[in-house]
């Protein structure tokens, strides 16, 4: 599984989870929906006291150390200093609740059926200025539930025990009891009292859980004091309705926490650690409820939701990647069946190796992209023959050609590529040493030119590349010329190149020219001489203008991108652009120095500084690149003649003062009645290509080069995919 998909499918998991376990409802009532209120202060802290709406102090009363501490006399360190008073009152902290018990209003909560649980933790500590041996009667720490809001007038009240308890000097009561201030207003309380520590002793702990069951109307007691857990019998039990004590006409009520039955400041003083309070089973209005249904409704059906989305999303995931994982395997058939076809077949790498060769494609490793892929160095161990007859292990580089298209179109690429340059065998093309498939990606790998690309050594400025001597010019032509010658006439079939460029001439480590990048290059079928395509292949100024029209590629096509090379090598300057102002395009320069009886001062200034160079071999240079360029196709000489003239066993050809007008169409020429008359077969293009025209450059590297992006003169048209490129794959696949 992709690891983008799988995070999202384990964070959609785990919200399901989550959402589920919030949406588990609690024990229903009868008066609507139900939900359950938690409040925990684990410990207490500062910030308590910035939420009034939440617990209320009492002024005497505060938090010291995480701890709750109920009367001013424990909590207020010098310089703030209270005067001891025994008459001054013991403090209390409420938490207030707007939940009513037995209400009929619509806008509030009932409680009637609420059941309810706290655990506090607390001890008792003396008063630092009551110096009292025993405590008094009242001291210890009462739970009270209140009437809501009642924070005020708290000072007295009557107390009325119900039950009570006392086990291991611990006293716990069950009662209620009446305020002095208000009499009529009734609240019920637990009172804990565990004796009193003794002179310079630390506090013991105690734990106290209070548990109230509002459907058989009883409230139980626990204590512990050793840090155990919950105990499995109550200390005190006993029946207990709050409706009953609780007035209905109440709008809420509140829980809280007393240092001192009688309101005064005790002997012995509690300190509360920790305050644990939860709500079960509390009720909604009918009113109230429908104004929460949606909310309700929503948090049960998002879970179920998630969880179908979740499935659905693990589902198309696992289709995903079993779908790919078969288009792989597919792919990898359909690639070894076509492979086995090719005469010769190109032996087969291991993707572990040319990964590791590349260090996994590192950007270092990079020599150059293009239109079709990006070519990587790389350095491979392999077999060969020492001096002494045995073979040992070396390492060979290896420039390695990554297709990064879209997988189908890739595919065609690679097996149109494979299809031209498995087949030729010449000292002058850079051959190819294998391929490799794995994971969608598809790798061609070739022999490594050391010298890297002809324009890098005529057009960039690179103290690093060797300037190149006029018999090395002479010599690069000539390399050049004899592969062209090759793959035109000696090839069983013709194969036309389409790309012919300087960029993608290769120099090996003797700076021998090689033809390299087969990309675009097409076989004509034996019945064929031509090559038709819906657009033009190839690069502005080394574009025949008849193919420009025509858009087919012929051997005179090659030839006149072959003249335009002997130019830029003999001048030094680009064919688009760089000439001279007046003419943009190189040939058009030169046309016009020879028309002027200047044509050597076409020469390259640092080559015909140094006078190296041979002023006949220069001329016939010069004019056979300007006869392969000559604007009719039936003018320019074949690569038989070319080759010819480069040896010097035929006399450069005699061209004309001016450039010959271009004519089109042809004397004789007639247009085709179909599309593959004359031609090869002739197939529709992609629509997604057909109106969209790609514009790419080609970049410069060490060792081979490919049609790349816009940044330099030199850049590719192509409308559409190459018209024969799916009959290419398909005969390859059916062995034709």
């Amino acid at each position: 599984m992709p690891a983008p998909l799988g995070g999202l499918t384990s964070c959609i998991l785990i919200a399901v989870v989550q959402c589920w376990v919030a949406a588990i409802p609690p024990a229903s009532g009868s008066d609507g929906p139900s939900e359950v209120i938690s409040v925990s202060f684990p410990p207490f802290n500062d910030a308590q006291l910035h939420y009034p709406n939440t617990l209320k102090f009492s002024w005497d009363a505060g938090i010291l150390f995480g701890a709750l501490h109920l009367t001013t006399d424990d909590v207020y360190q010098p310089p703030v200093q209270y005067a001891p008073d025994p008459k001054r009152s013991s403090g209390y902290v409420i938490l207030s609740l707007p939940l009513s018990f037995n209400s009929k209003s619509s806008d509030e909560l009932l409680l009637k059926d609420a059941s309810f649980s706290t655990t506090f933790t607390m001890s008792v500590i003396r008063s630092l200025h009551n110096t009292a041996v025993e405590p008094d009667d009242d001291s210890g720490l009462l739970l009270e539930v209140l009437p809501y809001n009642r924070g005020t007038n708290l000072d007295r009240a009557i107390y009325f025990s119900l039950a009570g308890k006392t086990s291991s000097n611990i006293s716990v009561e069950i009662g209620k009891l009446e305020y002095y201030y208000e009499q009529g207003t009734f609240a019920f309380y637990v009172s804990i009292s565990p004796p009193a520590p003794t002179p310079n002793a630390p506090p013991a702990k105690y734990t106290v859980w209070i548990d109230y069951d509002a459907k058989r109307h009883n409230i139980s007691v626990y204590v512990d004091d050793h840090g155990n857990p919950k105990p499995g019998q109550a200390m005190l039990h006993a029946p207990l309705n709050v409706s009953d004590i609780i007035a209905s006409h109440s709008s809420g009520f509140s829980f809280g926490l007393f240092a001192s039955k009688n309101r005064l400041l005790p002997s012995c003083q509690p300190v509360v650690y920790s305050w644990n309070l939860n709500l079960d089973s509390v009720h909604f209005t009918p009113t109230t409820g429908i104004r929460h249904q949606i909310g309700w409704y929503f948090v049960r059906v998002l879970p179920v939701v998630l969880a179908a989305a979740a499935a659905a999303m693990a589902f198309a995931v696992a289709c995903c990647c079993l779908a790919s994982r078969y288009r792989a395997l597919t792919m990898k058939l359909k690639l070894s069946k076509a492979m086995l076809r090719l005469p010769g077949i190109p032996r087969e790498f291991r993707y572990a190796d040319v990964k590791k060769a590349t260090r996994s494609f590192h950007e270092s490793m990079r020599l150059g992209s293009g239109g079709f892929g990006a070519v990587y160095k790389g350095a491979m161990i392999a077999t060969c023959d020492g001096d002494d007859g045995r073979q040992r292990l070396q390492y060979v580089e290896v420039a390695v050609k990554k297709f990064t298209r879209k997988e189908d179109r890739s595919y065609e690429d690679f097996l149109a590529e494979v299809a031209v340059i498995n087949r030729l065998r010449h000292k002058n093309i850079v051959p190819l040493l294998g391929w490799c498939y794995e994971n969608g990606e598809l790798l061609l790998i070739y022999q490594y030119m050391p010298n890297g690309s002809l324009d890098q050594h005529l057009f960039h400025n690179n103290r690093r590349r060797q300037h190149l001597h006029w018999e090395t010019r002479y010599n690069i032509i000539k390399d050049v010329a004899a592969g062209l010658h090759y793959v035109h006439h000696e090839y069983e079939r013709a194969v036309l190149h389409r790309d012919i460029k300087a960029s993608n001439i290769m120099l090996d480590a003797g700076f021998h020219g090689r033809l390299g990048d087969f990309g675009l290059a097409r076989v004509v079928a034996f019945d064929k001489n031509s090559f038709t395509d819906l657009g033009v292949a190839g690069t502005w100024g080394f574009i025949a203008p008849e193919y420009a029209v025509s858009h087919k590629a012929t051997r005179q096509t090659d030839v006149y991108a072959f003249g335009v090379l002997i130019l830029e090598v003999v001048t030094e300057k680009r064919s688009l652009g760089m000439a001279d102002s007046t003419f943009p395009l190189l040939l058009d320069w030169v046309w016009w120095l020879h028309g002027e009886g200047r044509l050597l001062e076409a020469m390259d200034d640092e080559v015909a500084g140094t006078g190296e160079f041979d002023s006949n071999d220069a001329t016939r240079l010069l004019l056979l690149g300007l006869a392969c360029c000559n604007p009719n196709p039936s003018d320019r000489p074949s690569m038989v003649e070319v080759v010819q003239v480069i040896s010097k066993s035929m006399p450069p050809p005699a061209m004309p003062l001016t450039k010959p007008a271009f004519v089109w169409p042809p004397e004789g020429y007639q247009l085709p009645l179909s599309d593959d008359s004359g031609d090869d077969e002739f197939v529709e293009a992609d629509h997604r290509d057909s109106d969209r025209t790609n514009w790419e450059e080609s970049e410069c590297y060490d060792g081979l080069t490919t049609t790349g992006g816009i940044r330099s003169s030199e850049i590719t048209k192509r409308k559409s995919r190459n018209v024969n490129e799916r009959n290419i794959t398909r005969d390859i696949e059916n062995g034709v």
